[in-house]
């Protein structure tokens, strides 16, 4: 298994995405990548936008749920993006104590974006981990759906 990945996720309505990576942190990071790569009009085969900006960090409250979690981080870097007309770098997350705390890169985006994202959903929502033949964890899985 190739990791990180990210693909689109067909929908009746909206739009979503599946992420994989081998650990949480790094699903998380993949999960920011695709929600902009979306919202930006790029395909998971395209490249994300070149590392470069001004240091910003986010902390946001866990909850006892990995998937609301994930929700919670990704309705944070959609609102950042919006808010600032910008493209988040992921540089570093880890998961300190009671919450998440990502060290990023912020800079501004060079197009309007492709779609807007109004919100990132329950609907469909799922974390799972994938497992070896042997039944041994090697990696992460999600699957969210954004409103659009």
């Amino acid at each position: 298994m190739t990791f990180p990945t990210w693909s689109i996720l067909p929908t009746t309505a909206d739009i979503g995405f599946i992420a994989e990576a081998p650990s949480l942190s790094e699903l998380f990071s993949v999960s920011a990548a695709a929600l902009q790569s979306i919202r930006l009009g790029l395909r998971p085969s395209e490249e994300f936008p070149a590392k470069k900006g001004a240091n910003f960090t986010i902390s946001i409250k866990r909850s006892d749920r990995v998937d609301r979690d994930l929700v919670s981080w990704l309705e944070e870097i959609n609102w950042t993006a919006e808010d600032k007309a910008s493209v988040v770098h992921v540089e570093r997350l880890d998961f300190s104590g009671n919450n998440l705390v990502a060290k990023c890169l912020i800079q501004p985006a060079e197009a309007e974006p492709a779609i807007e994202i109004k919100a990132v959903t329950h609907h469909e929502l799922k974390v799972s981990q994938l497992k070896s033949p042997s039944g041994d964890v090697e990696g992460f899985r999600a699957r969210v759906i954004l409103d659009v």
